[in-house]
């Protein structure tokens, strides 16, 4: 019996496989999550002006995660030999107003909050920056809300990136 589930488990997991590697799952530009701007230039420089744009905003920055150090720090401990990054930082911060806003139209919004930027450098590309966030998805009704907090964040890259 126990050969049996092991063998019908092994059929449903492989089948699921197929299904999935079948399936067409790539997103397009306008549907990816994920938004990344490449530039050529020094990581201490854009990241100082990523800080500079925000703070420029008039918002605080709640935390910077210095997510290079804690990945370079644990990779040997999960087998990876070689570092994703040189560098990278990511500025965590919220908008007041906006955050009112999206709360006021649903409190499960709360979520949205803090927004966050990534400055990187990979190992493989060390000379150039790069600055990704990912575009927030809000309840149903949200969307001019969401695309306020979209703008702030490509406003703030704008500023930074000269």
């Amino acid at each position: 019996m126990r050969s049996f589930l092991h063998s019908r488990s092994l059929a449903i997991k492989l089948f699921v496989y197929l299904i999935l590697s079948l399936t067409p799952y790539s997103l397009s530009a306008a549907e990816d999550p994920v938004v990344t701007t490449k530039i050529k230039g020094d990581f201490h420089d854009v990241a100082n002006s990523i800080r500079m744009a925000i703070i420029g905003k008039g918002i605080n920055i709640a935390h910077e995660l210095p997510a290079s150090e804690m990945l370079n720090r644990t990779a040997p401990a999960y087998g990876y030999t070689s570092n994703t990054y040189n560098r990278a930082r990511t500025f965590e911060f919220c908008s007041a107003e906006i955050s009112h806003k999206l709360a006021r139209q649903n409190p499960d919004n709360i979520v949205l909050c803090p927004f966050t930027i990534s400055v990187y450098t990979l190992t493989s590309e060390p000379e150039f920056v790069r600055l990704s966030y990912r575009k927030p998805t809000g309840r149903p009704g949200s969307e001019k809300i969401v695309d306020e907090v979209v703008e702030l964040i490509s406003s703030i890259i704008e500023d930074a990136t000269w």
